[in-house]
């Protein structure tokens, strides 16, 4: 009787694969590319305007949620209603729990590729634990962080026996960070797959964090490293002044739609792709012509990006044109990963925060040569405040309508230089208008999660 229940013990459940193999491990780092088809975030950044009509269309083809995020209602979804800024982290953490908690127990493979696999596994872990609190959680304060509660540290590929319990703000940043600088060392330089995390995709990551915390001498440190590593790791900024123009509209020579280009060149790390936001919402939901117009010049090819409701008019072909833009789909092909341009920019500010202007020009500019058409890439900021808002706008220029600048807006708060910024944190549905708080800076944990935990 012994014996033969050893023997139904080890046969495998059917319908199942059980990771043993390094190969196994290995394969569940290739899949967490899932397109974000719910998020609403985009939809709260700052840049956006509509009127009336298109509003309506607004609500009736894309959703209350929308709509809601538009408005930053407190209460977003209805019970029946994805959220996607919760399931798509947390359902990846399961894939990167199964690595972390067994690949040292695979049958095969060398001790380096088990630790090089557990590494991998532990930064995603840790960074997708951290975006989820850009959402759940309030924006990082020193003061509030051992009170305030943010999200779960979930540690467990398990979905039942699991610790749910929201950490507070102090508990998820001091997790993110020690997984994070304990695994760096162990991950390899040389990008394998766009899917894949890199040494220097984690060292941005960490950059991120600390950026994000406001702790710049740290954060120098981590983006200056990745920023050394990006040549040898296959990575670099796409210079624009490479464009055609086919009719009206600008492309880059090796069209900025080719997934290797995207893959290979700026995007240090595919891990979650998405477009966004959706055609419905580039059509109807435009950008703010004060921040076309006080953001871009005519010389930024970046406008090649910015339509017109003339179909195949660009900003970049008729700039001084007083038609509404919107983005044009195109430009989302991207990822909320980590991209090139994001890391200088972020080192960049992190220098001159640390007052380290000289370098934070020059990088500046490295990065605006690519971007603007002649000479006008050169910076024209005084060093100090006047520096670090210019890159701050460049931030705007670089990610206008990728959803990117709600992290800012979250970020910046707080700041005394950018309190000017809160003038703009309005939307308008053609009648009304809806000014952000700073209570809806953090969404509220969607009902279908607190129908299973009503503590949260």
């Amino acid at each position: 009787m012994l014996a033969g229940c050893e023997d139904y013990l080890d046969v495998k459940p059917r319908g199942y694969d059980v990771a043993e193999k390094v190969s196994h491990y290995e394969g569940l780092l290739y899949g967490t590319e899932t397109i974000m088809l719910d998020e609403v975030f985009p939809y709260m950044c700052f840049e956006w305007e509509t009127n009336s009509e298109a509003y309506e269309n607004v609500y009736s083809l894309m959703g209350a949620d929308v709509t809601n995020a538009y408005k930053w209602e407190e209460n977003i979804f209805r019970p029946d209603e994805n959220c996607g800024e919760w399931n798509h982290f947390a359902g990846l953490l399961y894939p990167m729990n199964v690595v972390v908690n067994g690949v040292n127990d695979a049958v095969d493979g060398t001790p380096e590729q088990k630790r090089s696999l557990y590494a991998e596994a532990r930064v995603l872990r840790a960074y997708m634990t951290f975006m989820m609190a850009q959402f759940f959680g309030e924006p990082y304060n020193a003061a509030k962080a051992e009170t305030s509660l943010s999200v779960p540290i979930i540690t467990k590929a398990a979905t039942v026996g699991n610790d749910f319990t929201r950490r507070t703000m102090k508990d998820v940043y001091d997790f993110v960070i020690t997984e994070m600088t304990q695994a760096i060392p162990d991950i390899p330089l040389r990008k394998e797959h766009h899917l894949r995390a890199f040494s220097v995709t984690a060292n941005a990551m960490l950059g991120r964090v600390y950026w994000t915390m406001g702790d710049y001498e740290n954060a120098v440190k981590s983006l200056g490293t990745a920023m050394e590593q990006l040549s040898s790791a296959g990575c670099g900024l796409l210079d624009y002044n490479t464009m055609e123009v086919e009719g009206e509209i600008a492309y880059p020579v090796d069209d900025l739609l080719n997934p290797e280009l995207i893959y290979n060149v700026e995007s240090m790390s595919n891990i979650w792709s998405s477009m966004y936001p959706s055609y419905y919402g580039s059509v109807l939901l435009y950008l703010k012509r004060d921040v076309l117009k006080s953001h871009y010049t005519k010389s930024d090819l970046r406008l090649c990006f910015i339509s017109g409701l003339e179909s195949g008019v660009t900003a970049y072909n008729k700039f001084n044109n007083t038609d509404t833009y919107y983005i044009n789909l195109s430009k989302f092909v991207g990822n909320i990963g980590i991209t090139v341009p994001d890391l200088y920019l972020m080192y960049c500010e992190s220098l001159a925060r640390t007052e380290e202007y000289d370098t934070a020009r020059t990088l500046l500019e490295e990065l605006r040569k690519t971007r603007i058409s002649g000479d006008d890439y050169m910076v024209d900021a005084a060093d100090g405040d006047d520096l670090i808002k210019f890159i701050v706008a460049e931030r705007v220029r670089e990610f206008v309508g990728y959803g990117n600048l709600w992290f800012d807006m979250r970020r910046l708060w707080s700041d005394p230089i950018f309190e000017f910024m809160k003038e703009f944190y309005t939307h308008t549905d053609g009648e009304q208008t809806y000014t952000l708080t700073e209570e809806r800076l953090t969404m509220n944990i969607p009902p279908q999660i607190t129908a299973w935990h009503p503590e949260y």
